[in-house]
């Protein structure tokens, strides 16, 4: 019995050929999309970009006095001041805090926010029935 060379060509496309290259680009785009999707911290872009965005939400915001706002921006504008709390926000905020700190439109809104951060650990009653050694 004989083929065709179209038959071949067709019988062709539906054979998968693995590549070594393939299958190893393929496996480090999925581990890291699931590494992505696992990552409960913020980076350090995503804490200065929230820095900035504070910042202006400060200048903006209407219900504080001139003096206050100056003041204020003076103080989070300062670099040392700047890279502290860029820093604090890497290492205690929640990627979801900082997600939710950009998507704000107000300086008052930020409270909310914080109802997102790591929540403190909770005692257990022994630890609580244990008096502190003198």
């Amino acid at each position: 019995m004989t083929t065709t060379l179209t038959s071949k060509r067709f019988g062709n496309s539906f054979r998968i050929r693995r590549s070594g290259r393939l299958t190893s680009a393929f496996l480090l785009c999925a581990l890291f999309f699931v590494s992505n999707c696992k990552r409960t911290k913020p980076s350090l872009e995503e804490c200065s970009d929230a820095h900035i965005h504070i910042s202006k939400l400060i200048a903006n915001d209407e219900s504080m006095s001139k003096h206050v706002q100056a003041l204020m921006l003076r103080s989070v504008l300062k670099p040392e001041t700047s890279e502290a709390i860029i820093r604090s926000c890497v290492e205690n905020k929640t990627l979801l805090q900082v997600q939710c700190e950009l998507s704000k439109q107000k300086f008052s809104e930020l409270q909310e926010c914080k109802k997102l951060g790591i929540p403190e650990p909770v005692e257990t009653s022994a630890e609580k029935s244990q008096p502190l050694a003198k």
